[in-house]
């Protein structure tokens, strides 16, 4: 065999090859309802007489049909390839891919293909973190006369811009190990007509191993699913083949509380009937259930709002507007380092440390250790995050008393710490550069919640700080960005913040001193600099400076 070395990048206008399209081709698809006017691309099949280094490259573009399929990419590959290959087998997310033959023949020739992966998704559209150089080695063989791949890896492979463009970040529903309340798990799935189908399988399939032991799921089996989704005049339908109506009554309202809510995401469904083989499940006196329905069995909702030292008043915060909270001390106003407030009841940490918790039943004191955070839980508890001797600490103040929280693995140089609202996880941020995330657990209602072990997220954020939660599955975080510090939003998957995607409203080059989310589906953020100035983001807004001072700055999520 002779040897050649030759080095083509896919995204190149290779003859008989269509180009690769771009992030800067399409619109965001979260930007847009499904079935609107995303750019569709049709790649173009192999060119007869095609070389080698043509074909790998046509197979990469022909992965990156909108919308989704398989059937141009299979013909890039041998007829005992194509019969084979796994397709649905996961995404690979990847950048920078790097052609080059190796050795060429009369009736082989090897291609080794590299790519800078970013990440990869699961067969059910779970993120999994993969960074750096993936290298496949591909054996490509004469096949009726053209070249052809033979041993293609398995499932698609789609630009980091395709990714960011054709998929959208949705949440399927799961039950708490005590089937209490709906837990909300992140899924990417690509937005088109399948989308109804291909969150249900996601649902269907359950959650990742990540959530092993913090979930449950009243979904039949995968094998009792009809994998085909259908959505009519507002209907989506899905189909078992097992008895439903025969289920525990309990088990019928939190399958059906799974199924709705996670359809409620797709676009144009109004209602969900769910049928079994014995017939439609009816829930509430009609088979088709509503998209609002099993609100019972959702987080209960935050009642707290983000807090403030505003102009040395003790405040919260709703929109641009500083509400005083009554009864505050000015002494402890003017001492005060950090504060959280909720109906009824306050809390100040000093400069000194001290904590003041301040309910209708009395006042408690307590001391604190180079806090890190104080904030309110659904069910009126206080938290209070310190690191005594470097370490995170936790403890829940109580009208009954002080109760230390586990923490399964010991956390040091935490630079801040967030509850989740519904109260189902929390997070940390970290001087060595991490973002953690992990699930707040408990045996039962009344027993003490504990931390489980958390697992790194929001990998593409620099020097990360502050981090707040925006909802059950999104946080917010400050980072270093080209203009200076920024707040970035991240998943708790692991996948790109919008750091990578650049798509974070900018704030002027200030230097961030805390961060803070106001409440509701699609909180108002707020920062402080250091010249005590406080800002302030509108949900789908930009960043602007309110005229006052602050300090303290604390979500009351």
């Amino acid at each position: 065999m002779r040897r050649v070395a030759m080095v083509l990048v896919a995204a190149l206008v290779l003859p008989g090859c269509a180009s690769l399209p771009t992030a800067t081709d399409v619109e965001r698809a979260s930007d847009v309802e499904v079935g609107s006017d995303l750019i569709t691309y049709q790649p173009a099949p192999p060119a007869p007489g095609a070389e080698p280094q043509e074909i790998v490259a046509g197979f990469l573009d022909a992965m990156l049909a909108y919308p989704v399929s398989s059937g141009t990419a299979s013909a890039y590959l041998s007829s005992d390839a194509a019969a084979e290959w796994a397709a649905g087998d996961g995404v690979r997310i990847y950048r920078s891919p790097v052609i080059q033959v190796r050795e060429t023949g009369e009736t082989t020739t090897l291609v080794d293909l590299d790519l800078q992966e970013s990440g990869r998704l699961d067969r059910n559209g779970h993120f999994i973190a993969a960074q750096g150089s993936a290298s496949f080695a591909l054996e490509l063989v004469l096949d009726d006369g053209d070249w052809r791949i033979a041993n293609p890896p398995a499932g698609l492979a789609v630009t980091q811009g395709y990714f960011e463009t054709y998929y959208e970040a949705l949440d399927v529903f799961l039950f708490d190990v005590r089937g209490e309340q709906l837990v909300a798990d992140p899924v990417h799935l690509q937005v088109g007509e399948r989308l109804a189908t291909s969150l249900t399988a996601a649902l269907v399939a359950g959650g990742p191993p990540r959530v092993a032991g913090e979930t449950r799921t009243y979904v039949p089996d995968p094998s009792d699913w009809n994998p085909a989704v259908t959505v009519a005049q507002g209907r989506a339908t899905v189909e078992f083949s097992t008895s439903l109506t025969t289920l525990d009554l309990e088990v019928r309202r939190r399958l059906s509380a799974q199924v709705v809510r996670t359809l409620s995401q797709v676009p144009g469904v109004s209602v969900v009937r769910i049928v079994g083989s014995d017939g439609p499940l009816v829930a509430g006196g009609t088979a088709d259930q509503p998209v609002s329905a099993w609100a019972r069995f959702d987080p209960p909702p935050a009642t707290g709002r983000a807090g403030a030292v505003v102009d040395d008043v003790v405040s919260t915060l709703d929109g641009q507007v500083a509400s005083p909270v009554a009864g505050v001390p000015d002494d402890l106003a003017a001492t005060a380092s950090l504060v959280a407030a909720r109906p009824g009841a306050w809390a100040t940490v000093s400069d000194q440390g001290v904590l003041r918790v301040v309910r209708a039943e009395g006042e408690r004191v307590d001391q604190t250790v180079d806090v890190v955070s104080i904030s309110w839980d659904v069910q009126g508890r206080l938290w209070v995050a310190d690191r005594p001797q470097g370490l995170l600490r936790v403890r829940l103040m109580t009208e009954d008393g002080v109760t230390p929280v586990p923490v399964a693995s010991a956390l040091d140089g935490v630079t801040s710490f967030a509850l989740e609202p519904g109260g189902t996880r929390y997070a940390v941020t970290r001087q060595s550069g991490d973002v953690l995330a992990g699930a707040v657990t408990s045996a039962d209602p009344g027993s003490v919640p504990q931390l489980a072990v958390p697992a790194q997220i929001a990998r593409d954020v620099v020097n990360p700080a502050a981090v707040v939660w925006l909802a059950a599955t999104v946080i917010a975080v400050v980072g270093d960005g080209e203009t200076g510090r920024q707040v970035y939003r991240a998943s708790i998957d692991g996948s790109p913040s919008d750091a990578t995607a650049g798509t974070a409203p900018r704030l002027p080059n200030v230097a961030i001193t805390a961060l803070a989310a106001g409440s509701g589906d699609d909180p108002d953020l707020y920062v402080t600099d250091d010249r005590a100035r406080l800002w302030y983001l509108p949900a789908g807004g930009s960043w602007r400076l309110l005229g006052v001072t602050a300090r303290g700055l604390t979500s009351g999520r």
